[in-house]
Parts: C-alpha cells; structure tokens; sequence
C-alpha cells in the first residue's frame, strides 16, 4: 500500500531481514529524500544521482547487502543496496515497528476473516489503509463506531486489488 504523498518515481526499500518494504527512497539531482511508509520525509542526503541508468525495482536493507550492489532477495525480486547512512535505516526500521504495534480491534466478524489464511493483511498494512484510505460506515449490524476502509493495494506483481 503506497500513500499518495510519496513521489510515483520514489523506489520502495525492502528490509530483506524483515521481509518487508519499511519505507522509500527517491534520488533526484544531489538530492536523496527518504520516506516512511506514511509518506512522511525521515531523512534528506545530498547524493550523486546516477541517473536511474539500468536501476533495481527496489532498494534492499539487510544485513547481507551493500550499497549499490544488485542481486537477488530472497523473495526472488531483483534488488541493489540501498546507499544510506545507518541512522536513517534506523529511523525507518523504527517508524515500522511503530506502526506496526499499535493495537488494531476488529469486530467479530472482521477478526473471523482475519483468521482465514487467504484474507490475512499484516498490521502496518492495515493502519496504512485506515490512514490513506475511503473511509465509510460499517452498516449491517456493526458497532455504531465502526468503519470500513477502502485502500487500493499492490502486490508483488504490481496489480491493484480493491481491500
């Protein structure tokens, strides 16, 4: 799930030891920006940008990758190493967390279609699509303070679903 407020040439950056895209980074001029998974700025860098000659869909953390070098995750995408300092990683790895531990409570019937394997959406998902999706009203027989959120989400294969 992509907020609207950052940039469309912004590459996502996987946290290949999370399994998880934590953030995104987009160089423009000598320009890096750096932001969370909200959208919101972490970090600003000057870079030499290269361009964007030949570059990986997406920039990987990890403890096993490098700057600039290209290789495959273990999810089988095609990666290079993200070339920023270790206090924005730190910062990005801790605003995911952050999102992603903050308590969620489901009415019954929602928390019945979380438990199906086929309907499982982590948690930091679902906060983006509270955040940056349609709200509307539960309707049926849903609590009075309830609402139902609407989000298009991408996965993997870069086709929109409707959640």
């Amino acid at each position: 799930m992509r907020s609207v407020r950052v940039p469309r040439d912004a590459r996502p950056v996987y946290e290949e030891d999370m399994d998880c895209i934590i953030g995104y980074h987009r160089s423009f001029a000598s320009v890096a920006s750096t932001y969370d998974l909200a959208g919101q700025v972490v970090a600003l860098d000057a870079c030499l940008d290269d361009g964007g000659a030949a570059r990986a869909p997406l920039l990987v953390a990890g403890t096993l990758w490098q700057p600039r070098v290209r290789g495959m995750t273990r999810s089988g995408a095609e990666g290079e190493g993200l070339g920023a300092p270790a206090a924005t990683l730190a910062r990005l790895r801790g605003r995911f967390i952050a999102l992603a531990r903050q308590p969620l409570y489901f009415t019954l019937a929602a928390l019945a279609d979380m438990h199906e394997p086929i309907r499982f959406v982590p948690l930091h998902i679902l906060r983006l699509a509270i955040r940056c999706g349609t709200r509307f009203a539960a309707g049926g027989v849903a609590a009075a303070d309830s609402a139902r959120f609407i989000a298009q989400i991408t996965r993997r294969a870069y086709r929109p679903h409707w959640n």
